[in-house]
């Protein structure tokens, strides 16, 4: 053990910026920690941990030494990240670092915070390649991007919004996503943090802090969050927010999910936002047609199923005000011809999902048009994936999604690879069910590639499609797009 901890120290020297006058000081520390472990004398192989480009094989030594002195399970996770921790710069010493490099270069500054949180091994990397992600043309004639996360947990929309309205708990941290993660050892509700860094960003006079999501859903994955455990709002505090990180950050596109369950993300009660260096399928689509041109702004509907406007102008302050008449208008607006309803026994149900991203000195602000009105049919969800794809995605469909990649349950990769044996092998359902316990929900499945002669990947990128066409307010049909055309009129911009 002696050995992988100055192993880990010499790692932490060479990748995460320990400085080599706080080296001796940090081993000792850990070694200490242990009851008194003899240092280690021998030398350790710099050039090979120099090569490295992830923590994984000193990960791998610890766990081998820490299962040995009984640390096993969660108590193992918890005690490898507080190692890792130990050994990565204090907070302000990675804000200090981060601040320095934006003023000059706003990449290098958080190409410095990723690779900070690789190394600590935060950003699981390994993880991260080991799900299935694959692009799918879609019928439009644009590609969507599908992925099969195995390490994201399959959450309940009711119980996403039971936590919007669930009153603040004296619980420590509040939640996943509160400031007060920061070196959190872990415990039985929660997760270890020890090796969590973020740095504080002022954005419109407010504190934001800036992570990285350790099971990134596409290229440098990042979190906004801020401080205060608030919930998520869609108001014009939000697109000024949106507007100023694109400011700082002109190479990340940054959004927001809605406000309401159904159509949000899956943590309504603390405010944050979610962003990287990725264009979403939504965000490289056509115009489908251009419904407002007044001066520098201009006003489109995007060629994509979910129903979605185009505010973009060079100009800031023209941009937010229209942006704000749309948001006005559309929490208040009905098209009973379209089964759209603001609100229904006191429940507000419009609200809108955003993408903001700046090019060449142009905002583009993508906002979503979203409810989450339910009845008797849709008990879900009106707008939302109907039941006759549930069995591939039952979860609310947030702004990642609704912009085109879609994220999967674990699950799938197991259930597809039976559905693709039971084609294969030409099972009937009684012999399928012989083979697989849950295999009678995936027998349309079946069915559906046995007809159509399909691969797996076609066939989820097929049922993906159609949940976009789900969720859309207004339809890609006559009546749809004539109904969106009415709603930017009623905005008067």
């Amino acid at each position: 053990m002696e050995k992988a901890l100055k192993k880990l120290v010499a790692f932490a020297c060479i990748h995460l910026n320990l400085a080599e006058e706080d080296a001796l000081y940090v081993y000792q520390m850990l070694l200490g920690h242990y009851k008194g472990l003899p240092p280690y004398e021998g030398d350790i192989d710099e050039g090979s941990l120099r090569a490295l480009d992830r923590p994984d094989e000193i990960r791998k030594e610890l766990a081998e030494h820490l299962l040995k002195m009984g640390y096993v399970g969660k108590r193992l996770d918890e005690e490898i990240s507080f190692l890792f921790g130990a050994v990565t710069p204090l907070p302000s010493k990675v804000n200090e670092r981060f601040h320095v490099l934006r003023q000059t270069d706003p990449f290098k500054a958080t190409e410095y915070l990723y690779n900070l949180a690789v190394y600590s091994d935060y950003v699981k990397k390994s993880a991260i390649e080991a799900n299935v992600h694959f692009d799918y043309m879609a019928s439009w004639g644009k590609q969507i991007e599908v992925s099969i996360n195995l390490s994201k947990p399959e959450k309940k929309n009711s119980d996403i919004a039971k936590l919007l309205g669930a009153p603040k708990v004296s619980e420590y941290p509040p939640c996943a996503l509160c400031y007060q993660n920061l070196g959190y050892y872990g415990d039985d509700k929660h997760a270890d943090r020890s090796n969590l860094r973020f740095v504080e960003i002022d954005i419109e006079g407010e504190k934001w802090y800036l992570q990285f999501s350790p099971y990134g859903y596409f290229k440098r994955h990042c979190i906004l969050f801020a401080r205060d455990h608030t919930p998520m709002e869609i108001s014009p505090r939000v697109f000024k927010a949106l507007l100023g990180f694109v400011d700082l950050f002109p190479h990340y596109f940054i959004g927001s999910n809605a406000d309401l369950p159904i159509v949000g993300g899956s943590i309504l009660n603390h405010e944050h936002f979610q962003g990287g260096e990725h264009l979403l399928p939504l965000t490289k689509a056509n115009m489908r047609k251009r419904l407002v041109e007044k001066g520098s702004l201009t006003v489109d509907v995007v060629d994509f199923p979910v129903s979605t406007l185009l505010v973009r102008s060079p100009n800031k302050a023209e941009l937010l005000l229209a942006a704000e008449k749309i948001l006005s208008c559309w929490r208040v607006y009905d098209d009973e011809e379209n089964g759209i309803f603001s609100q229904t026994e006191g429940k507000k149900h419009n609200t809108t999902s955003l993408i903001c991203r700046k090019e060449e000195g142009v905002y583009f602000l993508y906002m979503m048009l979203r409810n989450n009105r339910c009845d008797e049919t849709y008990p879900d969800g009106i707008f939302h994936a109907h039941p006759d794809k549930f069995h591939i995605k039952s979860e609310g469909i947030g702004l990642i999604e609704a912009g085109g990649l879609f994220i999967l349950p674990a699950r799938l990769k197991r259930q597809m690879a039976q559905v693709a044996e039971c084609v294969e092998q030409k099972y009937t359902l009684e012999e399928a069910k012989k083979h697989f316990d849950d295999i009678e929900p995936f027998w349309v499945s079946v069915e559906k590639i046995r007809e159509t002669g399909e691969s797996i990947e076609d066939y989820l990128g097929d049922v993906c499609q159609n949940i976009l066409k789900d969720v859309a307010v207004f339809k890609e049909d006559g009546v749809g797009q004539a109904g969106i055309a009415r709603f930017v009129e009623a905005c008067e911009l």
